[in-house]
């Protein structure tokens, strides 16, 4: 997470639970609208390879480990 990211979750944590709550819709609002602007081929691609990962065929990598090695 990027210095601003680390500022903005301190903020956030110090609001009342009802502010917290009402940020969280609007963030996951804003997910999914940018999830619906993905073009159409990213979105295939995306379900190809949940697919290979739910059935077996291929094995998922920690999101984490994967970013640390960008």
């Amino acid at each position: 997470m990027t210095a601003i990211g680390h500022k903005i979750e301190q903020e956030l944590k110090s609001l009342p639970i009802e502010d917290m709550l009402l940020i969280h819709e609007h963030l996951l609002a804003s997910i999914e609208q940018r999830e619906a602007d993905l073009p159409d081929d990213y979105r295939r691609e995306i379900e190809r390879r949940i697919t290979e990962i739910d059935s077996g065929t291929e094995k998922g990598v920690d999101a984490f480990e994967a970013l640390k090695k960008m």
